[in-house]
């Protein structure tokens, strides 16, 4: 067993060196050019939506029990990324800015592996702390939502159960 580890790693080790012994060029040019990186990102972004079509309904997956401490702690630490997300793209429009520009929020938690198993009064406490910051928020886009439509559709914006 040891023998294969030491010609695994040796044989790893020489397929890195004939990179740089090759006198390969990088693919990346000295000066990017910020429109070709406005594509590449793009692209990133259609691969990870077609990632999402092509498994939203595969066959084999299965749903997750939605009560268990390791989903709920799962769908909070999405939940956290979804409000970076769009705390980012209200930003880079301009808009709420008092709001939205700030740093993102990143508790400590944000990046538990799924195995861990808060308790419950953890995840209660952790859900306190991010619907605090969603409110604000939400509260923000809201308020401005209502200002902008006559006084008898107010009710009908942004309403919460």
């Amino acid at each position: 067993m040891k023998l294969r580890a030491i010609v695994l790693a040796l044989a790893l080790a020489a397929c890195g060196q004939t990179g740089e012994q090759g006198g390969e060029t990088s693919t990346t040019p000295a000066h990017p050019d910020p429109f070709t990186l406005n594509i590449e990102i793009g692209r990133y972004g259609a691969m990870l939506s077609q990632v999402n079509d092509q498994t939203a309904e595969r066959p084999g997956s299965t749903e997750p029990e939605v009560t268990s401490q390791r989903e709920l702690a799962r769908r909070l630490r999405e939940a956290v990324w979804n409000y970076n997300i769009q705390r980012s793209q209200l930003c880079a429009k301009g808009l709420f800015t008092e709001v939205a520009c700030g740093s993102a929020y990143e508790p400590v938690w944000i990046s538990e592996p799924n195995t861990v198993e808060p308790t419950l009064e953890e995840i209660q406490s952790r859900a306190d702390a991010l619907g605090s910051e969603v409110q604000t928020l939400w509260g923000a886009v809201c308020d401005d939502a209502r200002s902008r439509v006559p006084e008898e559709e107010r009710m009908s914006v942004c309403p919460m159960e």
